[in-house]
């Protein structure tokens, strides 16, 4: 049996304050905490941190953005300082005390932190559901955030191994909020 956790990447003040559709990805969000939580799934949030600039751990820019649902106090939060969350800090171990085998990941940007630890979720025999419409990005010169983020989605769509697997669903089609909104 699938041991779930969620997690919530560089939901940060300075990383979202431009997302794209920034707003209702943290309500997308914040249902998922609330339902994780009432379920017992634990929530791991990521939050990265950069020796100078807005990401400065303790600067307004480096606090979770305001309107997303706070860490409780038995919830994780690890602190990373490269795209990977895996890299460089006690996830893995993290995630093996606790059981889990399967990661329901969001947050942001899409294209860099996300992908990344999606990626490095997968390489490590992590099966892995992104979010896909709790995640976000901002537009880069070369391509808009949507265009980036059905590029990611894409991507990721197209891993395989024998050991491991990546799937896209929209927080509606997740069957641990289905049988909170629909019990059976």
């Amino acid at each position: 049996m699938e041991k779930k956790a969620l997690m919530i990447i560089d939901m940060q003040t300075a990383v979202v304050e431009e997302g794209y559709k920034r707003d209702k990805v943290i309500d997308n969000i914040n249902h998922l905490i609330q339902s994780a939580r009432g379920l017992q799934i634990p929530i791991i949030y990521i939050q990265h941190e950069s020796p100078e600039g807005p990401l400065k751990k303790g600067e307004p820019g480096w606090q979770f953005h305001p309107r997303l649902e706070k860490p409780l106090l038995q919830e994780v939060t690890l602190f990373k300082s490269v795209p990977n969350s895996f890299s460089h800090t006690p996830l893995q171990q993290t995630l093996d005390k606790l059981g889990v085998t399967q990661l329901y990941i969001c947050g942001a940007q899409t294209e860099y932190c996300v992908d990344s630890t999606c990626r490095g979720a997968f390489d490590l025999g992590y099966d892995v559901t992104l979010i896909g419409d709790a995640h976000t990005t901002n537009d880069a010169n070369h391509l808009s955030a949507p265009r980036i983020i059905e590029h990611v989605h894409e991507t990721l769509m197209n891993f395989w191994s024998p050991n491991a697997k990546i799937c896209l669903k929209k927080t509606t089609e997740l069957d641990w909020i289905e049988s909170e909104i629909h019990p059976q």
